[in-house]
């Protein structure tokens, strides 16, 4: 069972990589670059701090299963 989830591991990190290179590419940062302020900071930085977070939070995930098992 382990080695099945040492298996998976690469491509869930993959995919998780690839999902921020979509997510923080430029299309979708202009949705997020407007004028709008959130408790006195831009939108924008809202997005990419959300999204960042986010992602690492996955990785962590991801990675700490291996350990656990």
């Amino acid at each position: 069972m382990i080695a099945a989830q040492q298996k998976k591991q690469p491509i869930k990190l993959l995919m998780i990589a690839i999902l921020m290179m979509v997510v923080l590419n430029f299309p979708l940062l202009s949705i997020a670059n407007k004028p709008i302020l959130i408790a006195g900071i831009p939108l924008l930085y809202w997005y990419v701090f959300i999204w960042w977070g986010s992602i690492v939070l996955l990785a962590a995930i991801t990675v700490h299963r291996k350990y656990i098992s």
